[in-house]
């Protein structure tokens, strides 16, 4: 364990394993006092909880604002991920952390960026049908630009290499698709149960299949749906954006009841650490009104 102490708070980097300082640790950030409640932000694919802390000003300002901030490095990302050892051990990092750092009970916020939000809705979603006392349920979800349909992902990773336009792109789309083989066994036309079943949320399934579990808690989506850059960088469309999934989920979550299901629309905020615009980076959350709204959403103890 590191720890650095500076302005009142403490940051630490916990180590679960003894034999593996690649995978399966923290990064926590303190606030002076007693927390008020636990904020847990699941990265995006490769990156680290020290990059977050680059990517955007959220974390500072909830420790800031007396919330213990908890950032992961569930899985090494060079593995894949066919045991599901990110909600497994979610699973157990939740309580674990709640008890060490004497967290209030129904105070806690659960979200990520692009794959981490995905992973964040996919961990509620469980933990909600399977309703057990040791699975921790979060009061408050939230996602930044995250793909929640792994059969629309794959149609859009599918339309990247077929155009051929942009090299990043091409590079990205045959890597994941590569990934996704190996974890749903196929593609959704040979496993299409797998890819509803490990998506957060599926337009074909009744109800939107796994998004249903999250009709009565908050549950806010965040994206830069900026098409004009899309169109000029990656010869895109709207229906191959995330921005597509996050609308639908809460078009789906609206029929269903919850008047708190929102979609944040960030419209020319993502902007990369090094100043460089981009409409999928997580400085398009407003951190100052996120801290806002969870103060007025958390549950009065």
């Amino acid at each position: 364990m590191l720890t650095h102490i500076a302005y009142g708070q403490k940051m630490e980097v916990v180590y679960r394993s003894k034999t593996d300082s690649l995978q399966n640790f923290y990064l926590s950030l303190l606030p002076a006092g007693v927390p008020k409640g636990l904020l847990l932000i699941l990265p995006g694919f490769a990156t680290t909880p020290s990059e977050i802390l680059k990517e955007t000003n959220l974390p500072q300002l909830a420790s800031d604002s007396g919330y213990a901030v908890i950032i992961p490095l569930l899985v090494n990302y060079e593995v894949v991920d066919t045991l599901n050892l990110v909600q497994s051990r979610l699973q157990t990092l939740i309580p674990e952390v709640i008890g060490k750092y004497g967290i209030p009970p129904n105070r806690f916020i659960l979200g990520g960026h692009s794959l981490g939000g995905h992973q964040a809705l996919f961990y509620a979603e469980q933990a909600i049908k399977m309703n057990l006392p040791q699975v921790v349920k979060p009061n408050l979800v939230f996602g930044v630009d995250p793909p929640l349909d792994m059969k629309r992902l794959w149609t859009t990773f599918s339309y990247n290499r077929r155009i051929n336009f942009s090299k990043v792109s091409v590079e990205e789309s045959t890597y994941f698709m590569n990934q996704m083989e190996k974890l749903y066994g196929g593609k959704p036309a040979q496993k299409p149960a797998a890819y509803e079943q490990y998506s957060s949320f599926y337009r074909d399934a009744a109800e939107g299949g796994n998004i249903k579990y999250l009709r009565h808690i908050p549950v806010r989506l965040y994206c830069d749906p900026d098409i004009n850059w899309v169109i000029e960088n990656r010869r895109g469309a709207y229906e191959y954006m995330n921005a597509s999934d996050l609308s639908a989920a809460i078009s789906q979550l609206r029929l269903l009841g919850n008047q708190s299901a929102e979609l944040m629309i960030c419209l020319g905020k993502g902007y990369l650490p090094d100043g460089r615009r981009h409409p999928h980076a997580f400085s398009m959350l407003d951190a100052n009104e996120f801290i806002v709204w969870i103060n007025a959403s958390l549950p009065k103890n």
